[in-house]
């Protein structure tokens, strides 16, 4: 149906625009610019009409004769996203002294890149440029201007001002704050993702008229709908995106803070880690501790040989586990391919925003090599969406961010200081304020394939909806700053080139890595995010997502960071991992019966191989490298005792085949990289296996004394541009489906 009928004006109700330009009342305060600028001048002078309010939640039209039927079709497209319409009729002498009032800019008729030439705000070179990247991508001018730093968010607001004559406000100074008690029913009406997404704020409010803040004045949609709510008439005004940034982030500061501790602990509290042992688990460790106890008392021999055999064989099934992950890893899998020439089938033009949550806390030092990293992306620059999440108190890294002309896509987000001092509140923090349809996690001192996202993007697309997670795989751009960063290397490669294609393979719950694994924002929201308490929230993560029915993809698109090369350093961070690991067993196992129901027999038992057998063997490696020396030095009668001949053969066994097993799949997974020379540094693997073993000692003690803190981990101790080759391997996704 028309918009309206032009055969039926005569129907209308008058409107006399002239009576209230002679009044006291001006004419700017009746006629909204930003409603008369949904259309644009030309072609509303031409046709004799003129948006010049929205009063609630109606935009209301003047007209002053009947519209040709191309004229109807016209304005039915353009006003066909803006919700009700009312026509008044008025006189055309009103309808020209209105627009030549609204229209009085003799710059309303210009392009906003005109404006910008003349005000020697771009150069002909850049606006050229950005013309080119427009006709690629579809996006406004001034995003492109502004994501590729030619232009501030102000600079925006400033032309815009100049093409349309309405008022700026600028929000950044907290003292202009509005605080009026009277916007918080205001604040009320939507949420905050609404008010984020329209980019609009309030300003002042009275009996008839709400005043609000806009980016951009042709998109009416977000106004017609908060008159619809506030039954008011809208005013507008314009400023700058981080202004409306900066204001969203004063109003939700606290709410956001308390969602980003709070929301999964309220929303399924069973799989929160803030409380590390349950009431029931802790009784039901206490029962063991007294029924061992007892059997010691009783006959302490038999007991212990009883509890060193459990042992054994528990080993025996973690080492064949690791067999059989070795030979699914190796075998050929249902693989994804994403060539070059599938990425460049993809338009730009339809690529959804994407965000990027970057946590760095402690990182002033390895933001050069950030921007440069995120610069290197191939992805819309106006489309991105990064949030830098640095601490309240962390003022180095603040200043540093600061003083660093970041690319206007990049945002700082300042997470006020609280308990707990996590990655995972951080990232809930940021996602409260993530634009982007798809959302992933970069460490500061990552540096990921350029075409990562468009790659993740894909795999989305061609996968099953209950794809919930794309996880690229990382490498170390440092593997040969010393021994240290060799085995570390050698290690992922195994983890994600055997272990973790393994477990997708079979269906099989994966814990995720700690960056770039990818999102669909909206699932990532309904499944409650990231455990703040949790200190391998990655982890805990891929198990929730598993237990809820969804998958997960491995990409084969390498994210390059730092390898810790310092002993201490080292031992710091995969301290915490281990730790992260027995947090994320002792959640998930608070109901044993529901776990099993909803994995599944084999996934049931993946879990216990994956999270608890991990730091399990490190745990117990110190005890029997501590019986066999003694044994070899001691002769001690009483440890052959504690290991009857079957028992003791499968020791043995293990011994001599478990480190075999460990060994190998480390050079496995480095010969798949191409890693070559790293081979033969797998032969002194076991050293790295005691220092496992010191970690996994540190994290036992630190669940009991200090679980949810959080060991930082120090970076920026060498240059990746001396070390990330240009070149990645080609793109091939893992599918894990049922």
């Amino acid at each position: 149906m028309s918009i309206m009928d032009f055969t039926q004006l005569h129907d209308l109700d008058d409107i006399n625009l002239l009576d209230h330009w002679e009044k006291e009342n001006p004419l700017a305060d009746f006629v909204d610019p930003a409603a008369a600028y949904l259309i644009d001048p030309p072609i509303a002078r031409k046709a004799g009409i003129l948006p010049f309010a929205w009063n609630q939640g109606t935009l209301c039209v003047a007209i002053s004769r009947p519209l040709n039927t191309a004229q109807n079709s016209l304005f039915e497209k353009l006003l066909e996203n803006i919700g009700p319409v009312r026509f008044y009729r008025t006189h055309p002498l009103d309808i020209v002294l209105a627009q030549e009032y609204v229209y009085r800019h003799p710059h309303g008729d210009k392009k906003f890149g005109e404006i910008a030439l003349e005000q020697h705000r771009l150069t002909p070179e850049h606006l050229n440029h950005a013309l080119i990247v427009q006709n690629q991508s579809g996006a406004k001018l001034g995003q492109i201007c502004v994501a590729a730093n030619l232009l501030t968010t102000w600079d925006v607001c400033e032309i815009l001002h100049y093409q349309t004559g309405i008022a700026t406000i600028s929000l950044l100074n907290t003292s202009k704050m509005p605080r009026d008690p009277q916007l918080k029913g205001i604040w009320d009406l939507m949420d905050e993702k609404s008010w984020r997404q329209y980019e609009m704020v309030p300003i002042r409010v009275s009996n008839e008229e709400l005043v609000v803040a806009v980016t951009n004045p042709f998109d009416g949609r977000g106004r017609a709908h908060l008159s619809q709510l506030a039954n008011k008439r809208i005013k507008t005004l314009l400023t700058g995106q981080r202004d409306i940034e900066y204001a969203l982030s004063i109003q939700y500061r606290d709410d956001n803070l308390a969602l980003s501790k709070s929301y999964l602990v309220e929303q399924d509290p069973d799989n929160s880690a803030i409380k590390t042992v349950t009431k029931p688990q802790m009784g039901w460790f206490i029962g063991m501790a007294v029924v061992i106890t007892g059997f010691l008392i009783w006959h302490l021999t038999l007991t212990l040989t009883i509890i060193s055999s459990l042992f054994i064989v528990l080993y025996a099934f973690l080492v064949g586990y690791r067999i059989w992950i070795i030979l699914q890893g190796t075998r050929d899998d249902n693989e994804m391919h994403i060539t070059s020439e599938d990425i460049a089938q993809l338009d730009d033009k339809t690529l959804p925003p994407y965000t990027i949550l970057i946590p760095a806390r402690d990182e002033a030092q390895v933001l050069p090599t950030l921007m440069q990293a995120l610069d290197r992306l191939d992805y819309p620059k106006d489309r991105l969406d990064v949030k830098l999440l640095l601490e309240e108190d962390d003022t180095a890294t603040i200043e540093a961010a600061r003083q660093a002309h970041l690319p206007h896509f990049v945002e700082i987000v300042i997470v006020p200081v609280s308990d707990p001092r996590t990655k995972p509140k951080a990232c809930n923090f940021g996602l409260q304020k993530a634009r982007g349809e798809f959302i992933t996690i970069f460490d500061a001192e990552d540096v990921p394939e350029p075409q990562q996202l468009k790659k993740a993007l894909l795999a989305f697309q061609r996968a099953p909806q209950n794809l919930a997670c794309v996880q690229a795989k990382l490498s170390y751009f440092n593997a040969e700053q010393n021994i240290l960063t060799r085995w570390f290397t050698a290690e992922y490669g195994s983890w994600f080139d055997l272990f973790l294609p393994a477990l997708y393979r079979n269906n099989l719950p994966i814990p995720l890595g700690g960056t770039s694994n990818h999102f669909r924002t909206a699932l990532l929201r309904q499944i409650g995010a990231w455990d703040p308490f949790n200190v391998t929230e990655d982890a805990d993560l891929g198990i929730r997502l598993h237990k809820a029915g969804y998958r997960t993809a491995v990409m084969d698109s390498i994210t390059y960071e730092e390898a810790n090369s310092e002993f201490v350093n080292w031992i710091r961070q995969r301290s915490r991992w281990i730790k992260g690991y027995l947090q994320t067993w002792l959640v998930h196992m608070r109901h044993p019966r529901k776990l099993r129901q909803k994995l599944g027999w084999r996934g049931f038992i993946g879990f216990q191989m994956s999270i608890l057998g991990t730091p399990l063997m490190f745990i117990l490696n110190p005890f029997y490298w501590f019986i066999t020396s003694l044994w070899f030095m001691t002769h001690w009668q009483l440890i052959p005792q504690l290991f009857p001949p079957g028992i003791y053969y499968l020791g043995m066994l293990n011994l001599l085949v478990g480190n075999f097993v460990f060994t190998y799949l480390n050079a496995v997974g480095a010969a798949k990289r191409g890693n070559w020379h790293l081979i033969p540094y797998t032969l002194f693997a076991p050293v790295y296996w005691g220092m496992m073993s010191l970690a996994s000692w540190k994290a036992f003690i630190q669940l009991i004394t200090r679980p949810s803190h959080w060991e930082k981990t120090m970076h920026g101790l060498v240059d990746w541009h001396k070390v990330v080759p240009e070149d990645v391997p080609s793109p091939v996704v893992a599918i894990n489906s049922k």
